[in-house]
């Protein structure tokens, strides 16, 4: 097995693959487009096709027509638009997240050392204005605004560095500045798909390089330069601008500016993919985004039948009930996916903490086992997840690769009376009059954690961990608070104590591995440890401990190693050295997940996976999904 076998699901339902069309003079074309012909308004459709679409083999050949209805989170909702309609990679991630396969580029070449990868482009492909989509136009996106120190857009680490070279319109040589096995599971990652978002023709108009007036147009509308002008105009940022070409299969109406509602998208005539009919994709002719202020307001549309797909924030466990109940008043049905998530909360104790006292008792791998053993988390399950799950570490979950059911396991049982053992100890065995357990320096044991006020489930979770640990003579000051000053603390590694989801259950585990080693900013366990990866050189990195020095070591050795196979015997050693080390507490296996959709959709996927960096449903080719008629 490969690194990149990520999950094992059934796909049955869901072959989709790429081939040479046989067909290539009869193509169908949705009838709104064939009015388009007739009128002269459009070319024919096999004038608008590249001469090698990507044939997608749906499950079951759809209707064309109809408008996929869902809703956005107030105004910078551009994660659902991401995954809905915005996953047009280079490559594209499998369904079943278990490899690679082709999307906007038909083929690759890797050399010997990973160094440079040749992406072979579609000829005739295009953009949604007609304009020729060629290797330029990637060319401009990694050599002139990824390198571009005035560009204050998104710039993927694995971009930077980057020299694009275009031998011919369709050929682009990505020369990398070293080595990189992972670079094309980055590529295919929710923010690899940049790299495929930006027309030469069209963003080139506020570049200095191209027009010298693009500085001055933009500080005369407020900017802070053209970077700022690239990014909100041309870089799809929020989509607020409905006026860039794309290479997706509905193009925007309307800018995502807070002010439109709904944000309307209609079907791009110069798509590039084609079902195994020949029939151009895709089936549905628009959508409707409707903005609100909560999800709440989007749980009350689903009920009432307002939504056609969709499972971005309503899929909460205490949702699941209200939507089960109204499935038939409704008129739709659920469905479940896979969560990516490894553990409902991870616990974090903040092991660079400032203060001695706790960081030395922190840094204590017996008292992260003793509050361990003290967490009844099948409680948790039983009170808060209506018994599903069970036990969990931070751990990959089965259907992994890299599941070890030791790792996942250990130190999982509740027992407080191992718990109460280990913590005397540790010479914590004086207590105050509430049974708190007191500090050689004489301070009661408080763990502080302040809670993001959009994370219900981590404070509904930690509210039973204060009961359990208050018996073994912890106490647990929880706090709720903005998201901004949580993250303004954690970033600063001024918490005690920080909680979050346990992403990295599945192929996000390679590829941002926060909570089985000191990786980015959302290592919140150690975070000045974490610098020695992503920033040696900032002034408060901190020498990590042998152990987390050779993770660094393997997971350098990883990315450079060319060889699936011996990735995952790099990968592996991380987690042995995590499983051992045992950084971090977790709490439960997240259950199955599910979304919502209309009893007359079809190819509604199942058992699709989810994460951030797999932005579901997008690697399962929304432009098949259709009404029935």
């Amino acid at each position: 097995m490969t690194i990149r076998k990520a999950l094992a699901v059934s796909v049955a339902s869901f072959a989709l693959f790429a081939s040479a069309p046989a067909w290539a003079s009869d193509y169908s074309e949705a009838p709104m487009l064939e009015t388009m012909v007739q009128s002269g308004q459009l070319p024919p459709v096999e004038e608008r096709l590249p001469t090698n679409p990507l044939v997608v083999t749906a499950p079951e050949v759809g209707d064309y027509g109809g408008t996929w209805r869902s809703a956005l989170k107030g105004n910078n909702d551009q994660g659902w638009i991401r995954r809905s309609v915005g996953y047009e990679p280079l490559v594209k991630y499998t369904y079943d997240w278990g490899g690679i396969e082709p999307n906007i580029a038909h083929d690759w070449d890797v050399n010997a050392d990973a160094t440079v990868y040749t992406f072979h482009l579609r000829e005739g492909h295009r953009w949604s204005d007609g304009e020729p989509f060629t290797a330029h136009d990637l060319a401009f996106y990694i050599n002139d605004l990824v390198n571009h120190s005035d560009y204050t857009g998104p710039k993927p680490s694995y971009y930077q560095g980057v020299v694009v070279t275009v031998p011919d319109p369709q050929t682009a040589v990505f020369t990398l500045p070293s080595p990189n096995g992972l670079f094309l599971q980055q590529v295919a990652s929710v923010d690899g798909v940049l790299a495929t978002h930006f027309q030469r023709e069209f963003c080139q108009q506020f570049h200095p390089d191209y027009n010298p007036e693009a500085n001055d147009n933009a500080t005369a509308q407020g900017l802070t330069g053209w970077g700022d002008a690239m990014r909100f105009t041309c870089g799809a940022q929020r989509g607020r601008s409905a006026d860039r070409p794309t290479l997706h299969a509905w193009m925007p109406l309307d800018d995502y500016d807070g002010i439109n509602t709904p944000v309307r998208f209609e079907r791009n005539p110069y798509y590039f993919k084609v079902d195994q009919d020949g029939n151009q994709l895709p089936y549905i002719d628009d959508l409707q985004m409707t903005q609100v202020e909560d999800t709440n307001s989007i749980v009350l549309m689903g009920v009432a039948g307002e939504i056609d797909f969709m499972n971005r924030h309503i899929d909460l466990v205490e949702n699941k009930p209200v939507f089960f109940d109204a499935q038939a008043s409704g008129g739709f049905r659920l469905y479940d996916t896979v969560p990516a998530d490894m553990n409902t909360s991870i616990i974090q104790l903040n092991l660079n903490y400032e203060d001695d006292g706790l960081r030395e008792l922190f840094l204590e791998r017996d008292f992260r086992i003793a509050l361990s053993h003290g967490i009844d988390r099948q409680e948790v399950i039983d009170v808060l997840y209506a018994g599903q799950g069970e036990p969990w570490q931070a751990a990959p979950r089965p259907g992994s690769p890299f599941h070890n059911e030791e790792m996942a396991s250990q130190f999982t049982e509740f027992d407080p009376d191992l718990s109460n053992a280990l913590l005397d100890e540790l010479g914590l065995t004086e207590r105050n009059s509430d049974g708190i357990r007191l500090l050689p320096d004489g301070r009661p044991l408080t763990l502080q954690v302040y809670i993001s006020t959009d994370l219900g489930p981590q404070l509904s979770i930690m509210e039973l961990v204060k009961i359990h640990w208050e018996e073994i003579g912890v106490d647990l000051d929880l706090r709720r608070a903005e998201r901004s000053f949580v993250y303004d603390l954690k970033d600063n590694a001024e918490h005690m104590v920080h909680v979050w989801k346990g992403d990295g259950g599945l192929g996000d585990a390679v590829l941002d591995p926060r909570y089985y080693m000191p990786y980015n900013l959302e290592s919140a366990w150690a975070l000045h440890w974490a610098k020695n990866w992503y920033a040696p050189d900032h002034p408060e990195r901190q020498d990590a401990p042998a152990s987390v020095q050779r993770q660094h070591e393997l997971y350098a050795a990883m990315i450079a190693e060319p060889d699936p196979a011996e990735q995952e015997r790099l990968f592996a050693e991380i987690l042995d050295i995590a499983r051992e080390e045992f950084f971090v507490i977790g709490v439960s296996l997240p259950p199955a997940s599910y979304g919502i959709a209309r009893n007359d959709v079809g190819n509604v996927p199942e058992n699709q996976p989810m994460a951030w960096i797999y932005p579901n449903p997008g690697p399962m080719h929304t432009a098949i999904l259709f009404h029935r008629q």
